[in-house]
């Protein structure tokens, strides 16, 4: 059954006011439609809307007379062009990341020559379409169906003379026969081949000529499909990538159609390539890693020989197919409220482990939740709420004790009631320009509350909120009623709207079907595009989600969440979560254990907020909770753990220690448990986002022997 069906139907709560956003978007009408503002394209809406876009395996860069060059960048660097840093001869190295400014094939006009605009339109979760125009021109125009994935750079010239341009050089040009159109070979100075490709509309021809190293010239103007391509290394002396790109040239993908169901355990989801062109053909499209390893025997048939490098997610595979099919096994669907032993054995609540996690709850009880959770900050608001209602989840679901949980579910309650009535120190509006809820704090100053106002980070903030709200119906049913429940389902359509056609919330803002993972960063231009830092509070949305379809005793809620989790594991045990043994990362940075913050065009192992060892490891735990487990599994912890938490877990004491020992609870939970009823652990050892009784209930469901 398809697990894509509405959260919720119409317009969000009118609890929440709307306005316009303050920063418009350029290139980009504001219409009825959502605009995407966490996807791979965001830059050409963005600032001067000249910074990389990364549609894998190319990046793609807007020029307008940058450097003489006007058009559309075309980029893609091999392993052996990575640059790493800072000091190169560390193993392993801090960061590595793809050089700038080398455009192999810059796509442009005769008549740019003065500048050309650029605008989008078709904001979708795996696609745009830009359009570059003439400046001094009213006519003609270049129009680039951008999918992520193409094998080609497609482009369709209307009324322009096809000019080519590089930031490399040109080595040479060499014209080779091709049926139903024309066929370019050019050699750049770095002596990699490239194909240009042309299918003209109409009568109009297109013979290249090249004026200079840098320059290639169409002698008339052209109406018609022009591709480019890369030629991958290891396929060029043999011929072989000349004879797939020969093969699968005239079709393009315009789009994807995203489509997915869930039986028991097992998931599969569908990529389905809206194509034009050559419709006889299949689109030639290239697969990560994480796809390679998932796809179904139908698909595993229409893989090809080519191989390109993407930026930061290992070396890409062309399949031409027009749809592919793919299948996660082992869903966690035994994962609820209560942590689970994933290290084997059983949960122990033994009288002595029972005595512990009372005595903790008792004091943590006390916790005035209501007024501590009444911050400026979504974010700081949303761990206050979740860590309490944990502490009740303890007292109701493992202690049983019914005193202890009425006196800590009224209060949540009367804490999660001032969001529910959106009448927090700084409320959130509904933007009606992006189409989504904002936080009213960053109205003029974008970096409050972490970028909320201009959605950076809304999956880490809501899935909090969303988290508390479930553990309180699980609590007490009666007291979700229709306003609490249109409160969750808005926060979830924000980050995670399953319906492509809702007018109110794009389709999956947060999430990347095709990376496998959400991204961050939001309306904040950046020469490394979007990024995934805390990939714990990645998943703790889907989590929480996952919770709230429970409540509401919602299966396709339950089932998306658990198919989007199966991914997140696959992919971030793939590309984040690595070990030496990971063969997809550049073996200089395996030793990190961890890829710290994965931009879309650099990996980087530090954080937002400092560089200590257990801040780089420890932003990819938070928080710990049953599904904590699932996604990073206990031979990652210990192996992590061996190499890079117990080396220095001596030589410091502060909130991370819980953090750090509650993830180790994964792997070792008898020594999480022997370190949290220690003389040595202190309430300063303890997170804003945890608490001592959660600590305790954690490494005694899975499994501590005290």
């Amino acid at each position: 059954m398809s697990v894509l069906s509405p959260i919720a139907t119409g317009a969000p709560s009118s609890t929440f006011p709307q306005i316009d956003h303050p920063l418009q978007p350029k290139g980009i009408s504001v219409s009825d439609k959502p605009i995407q503002t966490n996807k791979y394209y965001g830059n050409f809406f963005l600032e001067d809307q000249k910074f990389p876009n990364f549609s894998q395996p190319y990046s793609l860069t807007w020029r307008n007379k940058d450097d003489n060059f006007s058009g559309m960048g075309i980029s893609q660097t091999d392993a052996d062009q990575y640059t790493y840093g800072p000091d190169a001869s560390k193993d392993p190295v801090e960061f590595y990341i793809n050089p700038a400014g080398l455009f192999s094939i810059i796509v442009s006009a005769d008549e740019f020559s003065s500048g050309n605009t650029l605008s989008a339109t078709d904001s979708r979760h795996f696609s745009v379409q830009v359009t570059l125009e003439p400046s001094e021109s009213n006519s003609g125009s270049i129009t680039f169906p951008i999918v992520t994935g193409s094998a080609f750079i497609s482009s369709i010239y209307k009324n322009l003379t096809p000019v080519f341009n590089s930031t490399i050089s040109v080595k040479s040009l060499e014209k080779s026969d091709f049926s139903g159109g024309s066929k370019y070979k050019v050699t750049l100075n770095d002596n990699k081949l490239w194909l240009i490709y042309a299918f003209p509309s109409d009568s109009s021809s297109f013979d290249l000529k090249q004026d200079s190293n840098s320059k290639l010239t169409a002698s008339s103007k052209f109406n018609g499909l022009v591709q480019v391509c890369k030629v991958p290394n290891a396929s060029v002396s043999d011929g072989s990538g000349e004879k797939t790109f020969d093969q699968y040239a005239g079709v393009y993908a315009t789009g994807i159609t995203l489509s997915a169901n869930v039986s028991n355990n097992t998931g599969e989801y569908w990529f389905s390539f809206d194509k034009a062109g050559d419709k006889s053909k299949s689109p030639l499209v290239y697969a990560l890693p994480h796809h390679q390893s998932t796809f179904g025997s139908d698909t595993q048939g229409a893989k090809t020989g080519m191989a390109l490098q993407s930026t930061v997610m290992g070396v890409m595979i062309a399949y031409a197919a027009d749809k592919w099919h793919l299948v996660e096994d082992n869903l966690p669907t035994d994962v609820e409220f209560v942590p689970l032993p994933w290290n084997g054995g059983k949960s122990n609540y033994s009288d002595q482990t029972l005595n512990a996690i009372r005595s903790a709850c008792e004091n943590d009880i006390k916790f005035d939740v209501v007024t501590a959770s009444d911050t400026n900050s979504m974010y700081a608001s949303g761990k206050i709420l979740a860590k309490y209602a944990q502490v009740c989840l303890v007292a109701s679901k493992i202690l049983k004790d019914d005193n202890l949980t009425n006196t800590g579910r009224e209060k949540l309650q009367q804490a999660l009631q001032k969001f529910v009535d959106n009448k927090e120190q700084f409320p959130l509006n509904f933007d009606k320009t992006y189409k989504g809820l904002i936080s009213t704090a960053g109205l003029k100053e974008p970096l409050a509350d972490y970028g909320n106002t201009y959605y950076n980070d809304h999956h880490f903030h809501y899935g909090y909120h969303i988290y508390a709200m479930a553990v309180a119906g699980s609590l007490n049913s009666g007291w979700i009623k229709d306003p609490q429940t249109d409160f969750v389902n808005d926060l979830i359509r924000d980050a995670s709207n399953p319906v492509e056609d809702d007018e109110y919330f794009p389709f999956f803002r947060s999430f990347d079907w095709f990376a496998g993972h959400s991204w961050s960063k939001g309306l904040f231009a950046s020469g490394d595009g979007k990024d995934e830092e805390s990939t714990s509070e990645d998943y703790n949305f889907y989590y929480a989600m996952k919770l709230w379809g429970l409540v509401k005793n919602n299966n396709n809620i339950i089932n998306l969440a658990n198919l989007m989790l199966g991914i997140i594991r696959t992919s971030m045990n793939a590309y984040i979560y690595i070990t030496p043994k990971n063969t997809i990362q550049p073996k200089k940075i395996r030793g990190n254990y961890c890829a710290g913050i994965t931009f879309m065009n650099k990996v980087d192992y530090t954080t937002y907020f400092g560089t200590d060892e257990y801040l780089k490891q420890g932003i990819h735990m938070i928080p710990i909770t049953p599904i904590s487990g699932y996604v990073r599994t206990p031979s990652y912890v210990k192996a992590s753990w061996d190499a890079k938490i117990a080396p220095i877990i001596n030589n410091f004491s502060n909130n991370w220690t819980g953090i750090v020992y509650s993830n180790y609870s994964i792997t070792d939970p008898t020594a999480a448990w022997k370190e949290f009823t220690s003389d040595n652990f202190k309430d300063e050892n303890i997170d804003e986002g945890a608490s001592r009784t959660w600590y305790l209930a954690l490494a005694a469901g899975m499994g501590a022997t005290p």
